[in-house]
């Protein structure tokens, strides 16, 4: 039975060390349990420990350890000094080193509460980041370690933020230049910000405004939308960033210049459906904005009927017309070279879906008649829509086929 007044000692710890004090083994007790309990347990240490107690001479005596822990060397240097009152020693901090096989270290000085392996945990975080610094938190207490590990689980989540938005920009048709602005914003932690940029399409400047606001925790932050405007127009309009399918830098641009894009969006249910859409000049919404008019399937619009009429030249190459579709569904003015009575003729070809046709144009801007580029065996085609047209006026009695669909 342990009395209130005795100490718990080993015998076998302190037997062959009678001529010593027993203030010195009460000591030596004391900061080995210590060190256990931080983890530090090596026979190694224990031995260096008691050699210093009970040899003490000095003000300071110092004990080290070392362990390999698959491809790091892990060390540890434990100083203690002497209570000038009492005459023990006392271990306030201590220093934690990891290196690699590579020869990067990382090393800090830790309160006496931190354990080995809260240690090792800052210690291989800070190789993980291939940053190793540690003196913002030297010497590392409870609160600083609480502190650095919020720090590293925010900058963590900012970098990743950051390459989500950077590759949101690349997707988006607004390339790299504006990585360095957004990183920077990023760290600043504001709310919200802006970021100009601008564009050249057709030896025409545009020129856009990129929003981003912080989410209402300010965890992430959120591309919302840009503006965008043609410098030699007063054409502005803003496009917003959404689930369904955002508008591409070079599809703004194109839908300013009154062309069409072709888009999958979604209602506010939340169904998706696709759509030839176009900017209404004509109306706007309440916040100045032009409004956007939709095309979707039941218009029936392909402007493929159009396409495969043509006489141009290599469609049929591998690959040709599916580019030429894709084309024209971002909003391009494609160029072929079309056929015109045996000659070759540099066209460009735009989707015009609110006409149900497509609009060609020459290199001139002229505006050209699709029946002048049609394959032979579509010739005729509108001669024998007109005779159909004719016969049908001709006979009232014979009503048109129901549900007939629209020539192209």
């Amino acid at each position: 039975m342990i009395m209130d007044d005795e100490l718990p000692i080993d015998p076998r710890e302190t037997d062959y060390l009678d001529h010593y004090d027993m203030s010195s083994a009460t000591n030596f007790f004391e900061l080995k349990t210590q060190l256990a309990d931080l983890g530090f347990n090596d026979p190694t240490l224990v031995d260096a420990l008691r050699e210093s107690i009970f040899t003490a001479e000095y003000a300071v005596i110092s004990a080290g350890y070392k362990e390999t822990i698959n491809d790091f060397r892990f060390t540890g240097w434990f100083e203690f000094h002497r209570n000038m009152e009492s005459g023990a020693y006392e271990l306030e901090q201590y220093q934690a080193m990891l290196y690699d096989f590579d020869g990067r270290a990382a090393d800090m000085m830790l309160d006496k509460d931190i354990n080995k392996t809260e240690a090792l945990e800052v210690l291989r975080t800070e190789f993980s980041r291939n940053e190793p610094d540690l003196t913002l938190y030297w010497p590392m207490t409870r609160q600083t370690m609480q502190t650095y590990f919020l720090n590293i689980n925010q900058n963590q989540m900012n970098t990743e933020n950051l390459n989500y938005l950077q590759k949101q920009l690349l997707n988006l048709g607004f390339g790299e230049k504006s990585n360095d602005e957004l990183e920077k914003n990023i760290k600043s932690g504001k709310k919200e910000f802006t970021i100009p940029t601008s564009q050249e399409y057709n030896k025409q400047n545009v020129d856009y405004t990129l929003h981003y606001k912080a989410g209402d925790n300010n965890e992430m932050y959120f591309f919302n939308k840009y503006d965008a405007s043609l410098r030699d127009k007063e054409m502005q309009q803003t496009f917003y960033i959404n689930k369904g399918g955002a508008i591409t830098a070079k599809e703004a641009y194109n839908l300013m210049e009154g062309r069409a894009v072709h888009k999958q969006l979604e209602n506010s249910e939340g169904e998706k459906y696709n759509a030839w859409i176009v900017i209404d000049k004509e109306n706007k919404t309440d916040n100045g904005n032009f409004k956007l008019r939709p095309f979707t399937e039941g218009w029936n619009y392909k402007p493929e009927r159009a396409i495969d009429k043509m006489d141009i030249v290599g469609i049929n190459d591998e690959g040709a017309r599916e580019k030429l579709m894709k084309s024209l569904e971002k909003g391009n003015r494609h160029q072929v070279t079309a056929l015109k009575d045996g000659k070759e003729v540099k066209l460009y070809i735009e989707a015009n879906p609110a006409e149900h046709r497509v609009n060609l144009t020459n290199y001139k801007g002229e505006a050209q008649q699709l029946e002048h580029y049609k394959k032979p065996e579509f010739k005729n085609e509108n001669k024998k829509d007109q005779k159909q047209a004719q016969s049908t006026e001709d006979a009232p009695e014979k009503k048109q086929r129901k549900g007939a669909k629209m020539k192209v």
